[in-house]
């Protein structure tokens, strides 16, 4: 079976890249960025929900439609769930740890893309889910790719390689929150930027977007094969994140690509109330949703000692922590407080670079202060800070 252009972008994005991005947390809201559904040989998409606690957890499904339904974009999307009427949405109960499994289909010739919604309405009714999008000839499955519960991004990256004849690269994501918000799509090879200004989308409340590389930046399209290699990077503006999934395209294969929270390093200092400085050292972050998640290491420690970290960046509020061990084996935690220039960001509006600037407190395993210090901390390999 040949999978067309029109194909991709009607499936674009089934295969789940946040399960190498990062570990599947609690949630209680997911957003399945892609499904399909309709068309000759029919599209279907199959829906496992999990519960995961205790207690009986009622959960809304709500599908919308995506970009190929064009002004209709973020509309509810009719699906009949296991062969019943038309919906857009449904509402069950499942037991404790019960699994809830159901295909979504219509009997539209035309294929159609959208996005699936999964909501537990319970307090603290934590859900899991997983996607299977499905192409059928008659009764039999010709292929098949699967989703994880998706995770949200603030900033994303994307490897795109496209150097073999016939090979494309596409990113779709959705908006499942109740205001507009804005996705900056910037293409690197090396450091230099593809083109001049980063490709900006805005989707309302629901909508959807799924493009190929080449559409996005049609120029690199044009590229010789070898020099059709670069990376993606995607942000989501300040205060906001979203779900991403990307694909790969070889002719008819389909290939999940890793969608990696945008990593950075911080250098930082520490210092006290004489201003003497009494620590220094850097952190390695994952940037996933507002959560820092990675490692650290003082300039102190022995050679390859890492320590792990963990922290959250919303807004000019930054702050994260880590475990200490005491001279007398007891254990402790270190928390940094700290101020940055622009929403998750070291720039100032004038597009300046700034130290993020804070205390830092260290307790000790009976909650009392054993010191609050000063700090700063800028990016590591990045343009020098005022």
């Amino acid at each position: 079976m040949v999978f067309t252009e029109r194909f991709f972008r009607i499936t674009l994005l089934l295969v789940s890249v946040t399960v190498a991005a990062a570990p599947v947390r609690a949630q209680s809201d997911l957003a399945f960025p892609h499904i399909a559904v309709g068309g000759n040989p029919a599209f279907e998409t199959v829906l496992q929900v999990i519960n995961e606690v205790e207690t009986d957890v009622v959960v809304n499904i709500d599908v919308f439609q995506g970009s190929s339904a064009q002004t209709g974009n973020g509309a509810p999307l009719p699906v009949s769930f296991d062969g019943s009427a038309l919906t857009a949405s449904r509402v069950l109960t499942l037991a404790k740890f019960q699994e809830f499994t159901t295909v979504l289909t219509v009997t539209d010739p035309i294929a159609r893309n959208g996005w699936v919604r999964v909501r537990s309405t319970t307090a603290g009714g934590k859900i899991s889910g997983n996607l299977l999008f499905r192409q059928k000839s008659g009764r039999t499955v010709v292929d098949s790719v699967g989703v994880s519960s998706p995770q949200r991004f603030r900033h994303a990256v994307i490897q795109v390689d496209s150097r073999e004849d016939g090979s494309n690269t596409g990113v779709a994501f959705a908006n499942p929150d109740s205001t507009p918000v804005t996705v900056s799509m910037d293409l690197f090879q090396g450091e230099t930027p593809f083109s001049r200004a980063p490709f900006t989308q805005t989707l309302q409340p629901n909508q959807h977007f799924a493009k190929f590389v080449s559409e996005i930046f049609p120029a690199f399209a044009i590229l010789s094969a070898p020099q059709r290699q670069a990376t993606l990077l995607l942000e989501t503006a300040p205060g906001r994140s979203i779900p991403y999934l990307t694909l790969r395209a070889d002719g008819s294969q389909l290939t999940g690509i890793p969608v990696r929270p945008l990593g950075f390093a911080f250098q930082y200092e520490v210092r006290n109330t004489s201003n003497a400085v009494v620590e220094t050292g850097l952190w390695m972050f994952d940037f996933v949703g507002f959560d820092l998640i990675g490692t650290g290491r003082r300039d102190t420690d022995p050679s390859g000692t890492l320590f792990a970290v963990s922290g959250n960046w919303a807004g000019t509020n930054f702050q994260f922590r880590y475990r200490i061990t005491f001279p007398d084996n007891t254990t402790g935690i270190v928390i940094f407080n700290g101020t940055s220039a622009g929403p998750e960001s070291t720039e100032d509006a004038e597009r300046r670079g700034k130290v993020i600037t804070g205390k830092v407190t260290t307790l000790g395993a009976d909650g009392q202060v054993r010191s609050v210090n000063n700090f700063t901390a800028f990016h590591k390999f990045g343009a020098p800070a005022s």
